[in-house]
């Protein structure tokens, strides 16, 4: 957008200046963000990492490992090899320890473990409760949170006294923290007793997870763009696989202003239903998740069954089901791998195998989606976008001055149900010792994607032979740039984003300012394809005419 718009003149610039900059500063940006979060954790500017790697090893119910947060008068380095958890009868840790809780020598004369105390916040100060477990001989504390919501601890006014702690101090959320402690009240006078250790979290220069997540998005982006386009027959030769992908006219739904308005009333009445209910209604929308992939990954299938083998179109098999009509053969085949995905998604999803099948039914829907919806032109695209924009970041960061915490992240990540919603793109982190999926939910790559879409056609019926010329390609790289500004935010800011945010800058932006500087923005607007150069007038306007109506 600089470029374009340098000293406040519309410069052109060549194809390859123009587009070669902006992937190699979209991939400088992505290497540069773990560098980003750092200059950002104020931890850092002591040469201490904020986030702790807690690695349970026993008992076998509990191992993993788990994220705390170090204060900031953490003594460091950290003790080597494994830990015994152990918690004192006073829950608070303020009271001075018993001498019992040390652990004793093994049988053959081996040397006491070190041991880690657990308490709870509360009544007295984070650093008299670092000092009360050191002088018990504990290496650690950690600190166990009222709620979920977890803090760096900081030693307020006491300064002297963290100045003496010499053992490390991590705090954690109350859930995660119960587990602990009540791990060590279960061992039976201090045998079998947990064991972990402790580890900084560092992160990877560049995850590539978060690369994949971001390719792949984008390819589903452009994909969905070529299947909404297939039926310009402009540009489509009859009979070729592409015209065999374009929906039938009665399949198509154009969007207006009032569906375009409806989406964000609609969408945000249905959020805060699931809001309250998402206890009953995850298995619901699990279900129709299963239902719309088979759907859409054997129609898929059909068609190319169909095209493959022209001899099956008009073959159609009974089925001797009530109210249910003749089926095609091609469906019907296609069918069979659709529901085995279907199926083993469904025993899969929870497990570490299960995020390639509900990354294969999402990219049904999502190709489906930008097949079947079309923007008739940038007025309405700018209205949705625009609408949406304003929705994603109230229910993301506005939200939680009404509800307590953010609608649309609790909502996303299943509402406690221990189910996580499935409309989104899953990739389980590469390299991570918490092993959290990367996500990105499908609508932050369907509504660009529609725009995208609308973008494509225009360009067809516009006859641009290059795509540096036209207005996919730019919307396509600016939809890439938003998502790496949406991980940047995501690592710096360490909350749930509106990825939307980012994304209608990056592609409605960019298309509005585009088309500004080439004095097309007119055209563009009413979805009017633009006139080649070197033809005449009068033959350009039964021909923009014709090919409006005939590819619209």
């Amino acid at each position: 957008l600089r470029a374009a718009t340098r000293n406040g003149e519309c410069t052109e610039m060549t194809g390859a200046m123009r587009w070669g900059r902006w992937p190699a500063a979209a991939l400088g940006l992505l290497l540069g963000l773990p560098w980003l979060a750092a200059a950002d954790d104020p931890a850092n500017s002591k040469g201490q990492p904020t986030t702790a790697v807690i690695s349970i090893h026993h008992p076998a119910e509990l191992a993993g490992n788990y994220a705390g947060y170090f204060a900031r008068f953490s003594h460091w380095p950290l003790p080597k090899g494994d830990l015994v958890l152990r918690a004192p009868p006073d829950e608070l840790g303020c009271e001075t320890y018993p001498t019992d809780i040390v652990p004793k020598p093994g049988m053959l004369g081996e040397p006491a473990p070190s041991f880690v105390s657990v308490v709870s916040r509360g009544t007295c100060t984070f650093v008299q409760k670092a000092q009360k477990a050191q002088e018990a001989g504990a290496v650690g504390v950690i600190i166990v949170s009222n709620d979920q919501t977890v803090q760096i601890m900081g030693a307020g006014n006491n300064t002297d006294e963290a100045d003496e702690v010499s053992i490390f101090v991590i705090d954690v959320d109350r859930h995660l923290g119960e587990r602990f402690r009540n791990a060590t009240l279960d061992s039976a006078n201090g045998e079998d007793a947990p064991t972990m250790s402790i580890a900084p979290y560092v992160s990877s220069l560049m995850n590539i997870s978060e690369f994949i997540l971001i390719c792949m998005a984008t390819a589903l982006v452009a994909l969905g763009a070529f299947f909404s386009t297939a039926d310009v027959t402009v540009v489509h030769e009859p009979g070729s696989f592409s015209t065999a992908l374009a929906p039938p006219e009665e399949e198509v739904l154009e969007v207006d202003s009032y569906l375009a308005l409806g989406f964000c009333v609609v969408g945000s009445g249905f959020l805060v239903f699931l809001f309250f209910f998402m206890h009953y209604m995850i298995y619901v929308i699990i279900f129709c998740f299963c239902v719309g992939g088979f759907s859409c990954i054997t129609q898929f299938g059909a068609i190319c069954l169909n095209h493959s083998f022209p001899s099956m179109k008009n073959k159609y098999i009974e089925i001797p089901i009530p109210m249910v009509d003749a089926v095609q053969r091609a469906e019907l085949i296609a069918g069979v791998p659709a529901l085995a995905i279907v199926i083993s998604w469904v025993c899969l999803r929870n497990t570490q195998f299960g995020w390639p099948l509900q990354d294969i039914i999402g990219a049904g829907f999502l190709c489906w989606l930008q097949r079947t919806l079309r923007l008739p032109n940038i007025k309405i695209a700018a209205l949705l976008l625009s609408v949406m924009f304003f929705f994603d970041i109230f229910w993301v960061f506005i939200s939680p001055l009404f509800f307590h915490e953010s609608v649309m992240v609790r909502v996303a990540t299943g509402g406690g149900t221990g189910e996580s919603v499935p409309m989104l793109l899953r990739i389980p982190a590469f390299g991570d010792p918490f092993g959290n999926d990367r996500l990105l939910g499908f609508g932050d790559i369907a509504l660009p994607g529609l725009l995208v879409s609308c973008l494509r056609r225009h360009d067809l019926l516009s006859r641009r032979r290059s795509l540096c010329h036209g207005y996919f390609l730019p919307a396509l790289i600016g939809y890439f740039i938003g998502l790496n500004v949406t991980i940047a935010a995501l690592i710096i800011m360490r909350m749930g984003q509106p990825a939307l945010l980012y994304l209608v800058p990056g592609t409605l932006g960019t298309t509005l300012v585009l088309s500004s500087c080439r004095g097309e923005l007119p055209l563009l607007w009413e979805g009017i394809p633009v006139k080649d150069q070197g033809e005449s007038e009068e033959s350009n306007d039964a021909e923009d005419e014709s090919l409006y109506k005939e590819g619209v």
